[in-house]
Formats: structure tokens, sequence, C-alpha cells
């Protein structure tokens, strides 16, 4: 294929791709046939089959954030961080979307992540292409990113819109970026994509380095800086201004980076492989391939080529270490998380498919080996996230149960419109936003409400967090361990420590135990007899007590 200059995005079919196979023609015109025909078909599959396999997914978590404690009209509400991230235009989504259809489905909040993640497929396509990596090669590796069913977390929950959001928008600035000749309307729409990532979440700070990267390899020093200066500056504005209050003042533990960084990979490509040796082969691959590649585009004056690929490749160990400043504490297997497999699968999967068509080229046989090794892995990929929507699911509807009837409870309007229903798991949710959404038809009425339903909503609210202390009551017992109460309406309980508490009797009635920490309020009132109730975690040095009138039935703590 003759060398020619990148003046524009699109892929060249007229000349370029048809040599490949990627386009053919007939007597009635070209069509697209072959490897291009075959990745539209993927990316329709896909998603079909991700918003099937995840339609019992429902909001969770942090979710409750975007949704009850942010307003798309305050600008307090969109630049202040969640968990440390630069959450501007998640926020937005999620507050349109929500104006839009409130919570009577979860499908459309799910759909934007999804289209996002199938882009980001799409994208590392075209950077494979533009690596003139074998148009076979390519759309393997790209299609199992499209079915990369192990990073279900940045696929099918709505909330991780804001990581992949920011590698759509990194692959977009890398590609307006990676041309020659001098600056123009290109580089100018790549950092105003770069820009929108930044406020999409931290991924962005790792996909600004890997522009610069692709971008002080091909066009040098002075423009590349150009792409990562003005990003930095508006970073660490923001950082300083308003971002850094949301980190904690916990020491770094630097000394296990680099054990997190290789953990972190080593669970990529053995989520990429699926089957035992396959992600060790894709490594061995790489590690003999790039060279190769890289010394025959050299002899040739074409390394520039790979500039890209070789610049996400160093983007992944570059992401995991940044990952490995602020979840090093939380241990190890953190490295292996579902959110952070998916993005280093993307940043590695174009130097893989480079490492393979060299191979490739020197080896005409090695064609259906390199297939192969891109396309063993998807079944079980597949397999992955049906596997985890199937574990998720009765926790999904518990929740979805819980939220959709707690406002109909006579007692919700009772209460404080601050009270938390359920602290641990949805802390930004109060009833009084509830009552809210259910009067503003946001919310709908569930499609059936069973007598454990009612119970279990009695349950979480008949508790609420206070600072104000035993009160009237006159006898107090100091407990630990695990014991059983059977509490009465005005009972105090003192917090030494977390606590979480379900019913004694069945355990299933709850989704999950009603948890509170003192942070919640060091002591919670009693609003209604709440039966007999298991209480855990009180110990020695954090008993919790049990306050109470003196007249009233003693309760004898049990093992």
């Amino acid at each position: 294929m003759p060398t020619q200059e990148r003046d524009d995005l699109d892929l060249h079919v007229d000349s370029e791709l048809r040599v490949d196979g990627l386009v053919g023609s007939s007597g009635m015109g070209r069509r697209l046939v072959g490897p291009l025909g075959v990745f539209a078909t993927v990316e329709l599959f896909a998603l079909v089959l991700w918003l099937v396999l995840g339609r019992s997914q429902w909001f969770h978590f942090d979710e409750w954030d975007f949704l009850a404690a942010r307003k798309a009209g305050d600008l307090g509400d969109l630049f202040r961080p969640h968990n440390e991230h630069w959450s501007t235009f998640p926020i937005l989504s999620y507050r349109f979307l929500y104006f839009l259809v409130g919570l009577r489905s979860y499908v459309p909040y799910q759909l934007v992540v999804i289209v996002l993640h199938l882009t980001a497929a799409a994208l590392l396509l075209v950077v494979m292409r533009r690596a003139e990596v074998n148009g076979w090669i390519a759309v393997a590796a790209a299609s199992l990113f499209a079915l990369f069913g192990a990073g279900y977390f940045n696929i099918v929950m709505a909330f991780q819109i804001g990581f992949t959001g920011a590698l759509v928008l990194g692959l977009v600035h890398l590609l307006l970026a990676d041309h020659s000749g001098p600056v123009d309307r290109r580089d100018w729409l790549g950092l105003l994509a770069g820009l929108v990532g930044l406020m999409m979440s931290g991924v962005a700070v790792t996909m600004v380095i890997v522009v610069g990267l692709a971008v002080l390899a091909r066009r040098g020093w002075r423009v590349a800086l150009l792409h990562t200066v003005p990003l930095a500056v508006v970073y660490l504005t923001w950082f300083f201004a308003i971002g850094r209050s949301s980190y904690g003042n916990d020491q770094l533990i630097l000394s296990g980076m680099p054990r997190f960084v290789w953990t972190g990979l080593q669970a990529a490509y053995g989520a990429m492989g699926q089957v035992p040796g396959v992600g060790l082969s894709l490594a061995i691959v790489l590690a003999i391939g790039l060279p190769i590649a890289y010394l025959d585009r050299r002899g040739l004056g074409r390394a520039v080529e790979l500039a890209p690929p070789v610049a996400l490749l160093v983007g992944s160990v570059v992401f995991m270490a940044i990952t490995a400043t602020g979840r090093l504490n939380h241990g190890l297997v953190t490295a292996g998380h579902s959110r952070y497999i998916h993005l280093v699968a993307a940043m590695s999967l174009p130097a893989l498919a480079v490492a393979a068509d060299a191979f490739v080229r020197r080896l005409w046989w090695f064609l259906p080996i390199g297939l192969a090794l891109f396309v063993v892995g998807i079944p079980g990929n597949v397999r992955a996230l049906a596997d985890e929507q199937r574990d998720a699911k009765p926790g999904n509807d518990a929740t979805r149960q819980m939220i959709l009837t707690l406002p109909h409870d006579p007692l919700a309007t009772q209460l404080p419109r601050d009270f938390q229903p359920e602290p641990r798991f949805a802390s930004q949710v109060t009833i009084g936003w509830l009552l809210d959404a259910a009067a503003q038809h946001r919310l709908p009425a569930a499609p059936h409400v069973s007598a454990a339903d009612l119970a279990a909503d009695r349950l979480r609210l008949s508790f609420a967090p206070g600072a104000i202390g035993p009160g009237a009551s006159v006898a107090c017992h100091m407990l630990t361990g695990l014991f059983h109460a059977t509490l009465r309406t005005g009972d105090e309980l003192g917090l030494h420590g977390p606590i979480t508490i379900t019913p004694a009797d069945n355990l299933q009635l709850l989704p999950a135990p009603l948890a509170f920490a003192p942070s919640h309020g060091q002591w919670l009132t009693v609003l209604r007899d709440t039966g007999r109730l298991a209480v855990f975690g009180a110990s020695a040095r954090a008993p919790t007590s049990l306050c109470r009138p003196a007249s009233s039935e003693t309760t004898a703590p049990s093992g």
C-alpha cells in the first residue's frame, strides 16, 4: 500500500481499505463487505445482547448522588467531585434523563453507557486501521472489546458513563490530533474533546497523557504541549479550587504500586483470553511482535504509524499506576475490578493487534492463529456478564421494590424530610425526595406489594438518627457481640461503632441489613415497635447502648 498523509479522520475507503478486503466492488458499485460488515454485525449484536442481559440492572450506590443530591442549575452540584472525579457531564446526563423518564425505566440511562462502549470499540478499530493492521485482525480485536463482558461494570451500569465517556472522548482527541502538518481545526476540536473528557472522570487524565505521548512521537514537542498543557491547567485549576477537598488525608502507599499495576494487567489479559493460557499467549505475542512491527515500519520510514497504539499501551500502565495511588489501601483485589480491566483492555488491544499483524506479515499461516487469540475469549466474556447479572438480579429487584414502596408507608409523611431509609447503600436518598418523586410521577408505583415488602418498609422507617441522647430513658444497658432485642417506641440505641440490624426470625426480609455508624448519628431513636431484631457489630471496644424506661421489658443479649 503506498504511503499517504492522513489529513482527515475517514478510513480512505476508496483506496486504502479495499486492499485488506474491508471494501469490495461489484458491477453495481462498491459496497461494504468482509471484515467491516462483520464488525457492523458484531456491534449491532452487542447492542441487543447487552440490553437483554442487562435488563435486570437498576439504580444503586453512586447513582443516587446524581439522582437525589445534585441539581443541574446549581454550579456547586455540577463541579463538586464525586469520589475524586470531576463529573459535570455525567451529572447533566442524569439530570436530563431524570427530567424525561424519572425512575420509570433504567433502560435510557443504561443505553447511554452501552452506546459509549460500542463507540469506543469502533474508535479502537479506527486506531488499528490507521496503524495499517490487517483488516481481519483489527476487526477481531475490536470485536473482542465490543463483547468484553468481563468489563461489565463499564458496559451495563449506567453510572459508568463517566469512565466509558472519558475513554471515548480521549480516543476522539487522539484521532483528531494524529495527523501530520501544521495545527488546524482538528487540533482545536481534539482539545475540546479532551476538555469534555476531563469533565467526565479522572480517566481523562490518563487519556491526555496518551495523546501527549502520541503527538510527541509524530509531530514534536511543541504540538504535544499544545494538546496537554491547556488541559493540565484547566484540570489543576479545578482540582485546587474545588476537587482537592474530596481527597482524604490518608498517606499514599506507593511501595505496593508495581504489584498493584502488575495484578491489574494480569487480570485484564486473563479476562481477554478467558481460556487458560490465552492471556499469557497474548502477552507473549505483544512482547515479540511489537518490536518486530517497529523495526519493520522504521525500515520503511513509517514508524510514526505506531505512535497511537504504543501510547495507548503505555497509558494502560499509567492508568493502573494512577489508580493505585487512590485504591491501593483497598487491597490488591481491587486492581482486577471490572471497571479497571475494561479500560486496560481498551488501551492494550491496538498494540496487541499491531503485534499479531507483525507475525501475519511474516508468516501468512499465522492469520488464523492471530484471529483465534482474539476470538476465543468472546464466549467466556459474554458468559461473564450474564453470570454477574444473574447474581445481581435479586439485589437489584429488592432495591427497586424498596424504593418504589417506601413512599406509600403511612409513617413516611410523618418523618423529617431528610430521613434516610437506607443509610448504607443509598445514603443520598431521603424520604422527602422519594415523596416528591412519587408526587411528580417520576417514581412509578410498585407492580405488587407483598406482606414482606410492608414489613421491610416498616423496619426501615423505624429508626431516626440523631444526637440528642437518651432523653427520658432512665435505664441503659451496654451490649456487645451479637444480641437480640425486641425494641419499643421511644427506645434509643447509642452507637460507639458501626452496627447492622436485621429481623431475628427472617434474615431474608431485607435485601441487606440496615447499617448505621456514629457518623449517621450518635443515637438512634426507635420510632415504633419493631419486633425481635438481631443486632451485629457491637464489641467490647465499641459497644451499643440500649436505653429505655425502667418499667419497660428488659432485653436479654444472646450470643
